[in-house]
């Protein structure tokens, strides 16, 4: 969901990690809350199925744009990347060529629809128009082999993935390439930002329980196993009861996040690379002890967070589990799921008070196993309190899942966990 955002002193100097959280305690707690938006990434391919050229995609930016007047084109190096349309959205590039639709922030799930359909159609048009095809769905093996689309912070970000990883950074950039996946991303609302936030990382670890798909496997494989600093949920803040304390979880977290890149107004994007400042590529914890984390690089690194859900610059929650829908209507029977647990103070209550004596550890084992045993297994974990990832499951998505197994105690979960994590 496209929003602005203002900092009121870019390059304020944190000095200690209370002021972190500060920081981020100001983004939620002036909030008013109750928009909601979704960012929809699609695969626009060949009639075979296969990745387009950044030329075509450039061709697909062009004609889209020449459906909306207002539209306004970024340029990089004098190519288009990315559209803006005034009360609509935004439409941007990915990493293997994939078009992401974002919607504007919408007061309602009517204003949401109607937004999503005015974006889709339009790029059917411009697919029917160019002879391309429009898919929504997890993963696509073509997307592999698709080339790398000529942004500057894909390239900066592709780099220092070979740097830190090697070889394997490849998986990782291919997993970029070839994976979609819809955001759903609504607005905290002040004191109740804790309670909004755990319920959105109950729903997003749900759906990732029940679905398993092949996208979610290769996020798994790929960025949960080599960077899960930036993928597994912060579990810990399931206990949190005030802002203050799921906030200062949170930054447990952030202070370990690498910051490839920084804010930079005179390149050509609008960031640097961090190691041709600093000569490696810090943490924000890194930053912070040296004095030089300032609040444009700590609002950047926010958006480098792929934890689920997410705390954004601008104050948005950004939730990412689900596979991208291919239709609108699939689209936004998800959206309500979030939308309900985010704004309907009854709903959200009952879910945190249902599964308010699970045990973190043992949800994120069987997070963790997902791809692991049998789902009949999975689904009969016990995550304490008598609950297991069925019930999570059916509650979140009002389905009854498959029969299950009888289930497991949740203290050998725990201690499973301790062997695991040494």
């Amino acid at each position: 969901m496209s929003r602005v955002y203002r900092s009121a002193n870019p390059n304020h100097i944190f000095k200690d990690r209370s002021e972190i959280e500060e920081h981020l305690l100001a983004k939620v707690g002036g909030n008013a809350g109750g928009k909601i938006g979704t960012e929809l990434e699609l695969f626009v391919t060949s009639p075979e199925g296969r990745p387009i050229t950044f030329d075509q995609v450039e061709m697909v930016l062009e004609h889209f744009a020449g459906q909306f007047p207002q539209a306004k084109a970024a340029f990089e190096k004098g190519r288009i990347v990315a559209l803006n349309i005034p009360g609509v959205g935004d439409v941007s590039l990915e990493p293997g060529g994939q078009v992401e639709l974002s919607t504007k922030p919408c007061a309602n799930m009517a204003e949401l629809e109607q937004t999503n359909r005015a974006m889709r159609a339009a790029l059917e048009n411009t697919a029917a128009f160019l002879d391309l095809r429009v898919k929504g769905q997890g993963h696509m093996p073509s997307f592999l082999d698709a080339d790398d689309m000529p942004r500057s912070r894909f390239a900066a970000y592709c780099g220092y993935l070979r740097g830190q990883h090697g070889e394997k950074a490849d998986h990782l950039i291919d997993t970029m390439k070839s994976c979609c996946g819809l955001q759903v991303n609504v607005d905290p609302m002040g004191n109740d930002f804790h309670e909004i936030y755990r319920a959105l990382m109950l729903v997003d670890v749900a759906h990732s329980l029940s679905q398993r798909t092949e996208r979610q496997g290769r996020l798994h494989e790929t960025y949960a196993k080599l960077v899960p600093d930036q993928m597994v949920p912060v579990f810990e803040a399931l206990e949190a009861n005030s802002n203050e304390t799921l906030i200062a979880h949170a930054v447990d977290r952030l202070l370990k996040l690498k910051i490839p890149f920084m804010p930079d107004a005179a390149a050509a994007e609008g960031f640097k690379s961090t190691a041709s400042v600093f000569g490696a590529t810090p943490s924000v914890g890194e930053l912070l002890a040296r004095g030089a984390l300032t609040t444009e690089i700590l609002d950047n690194a926010l958006t480098l967070q792929l934890t689920m859900p997410n705390l954004r610059r601008h104050g948005v929650v950004e939730t990412r589990a689900p596979d991208s829908p291919d239709t609108v209507e699939d689209l936004m029977k998800t959206a309500k799921i979030y939308h309900d647990r985010a704004y309907d103070a009854q709903s959200r209550r009952q879910l945190l008070q249902d599964f308010s004596g699970i045990d973190p550890a043992a949800l994120k084992a069987a997070f963790l196993a997902r791809f692991d045993e049998p789902r009949e297994a999975l689904f009969a974990r016990d995550l304490g309190n008598g609950k297991t990832v069925a019930d999570l499951v059916q509650t979140i998505e009002g389905a009854k899942p498959a029969p299950v197994a009888k289930p497991r105690p949740a203290m050998a979960l725990r201690s499973q966990m301790k062997q695991r994590n040494g």
